[in-house]
């Protein structure tokens, strides 16, 4: 994985899109990965696969990014 990238949030399915779409919202790209099939392509599973979307963000976004999930959290 690329070094200018960091790992910000892990989660559902539905949770890291809406994550991702969010960050969308505010011009602010996301990598998002699924875990689960990683796991299942390289022929083993994962533990716990209701957390298995990771949300990716570029190094300089990361201030952004944590207002928009801290916004997030706190509606929930």
């Amino acid at each position: 994985m690329d070094s200018r990238y960091v790992h910000v949030f892990s989660g559902s399915m539905i949770e890291a899109n809406k994550l991702v779409y969010d960050l969308s919202e505010k011009n602010i790209y996301s990598i998002l990965e699924d875990e689960s099939k990683s796991a299942v392509l390289a022929g083993f599973g994962v533990p716990n696969f209701l957390y298995s979307y990771k949300v990716l963000v570029k190094k300089e976004d990361i201030e952004k990014t944590r207002k928009i999930i801290n916004s997030y959290l706190s509606s929930e």
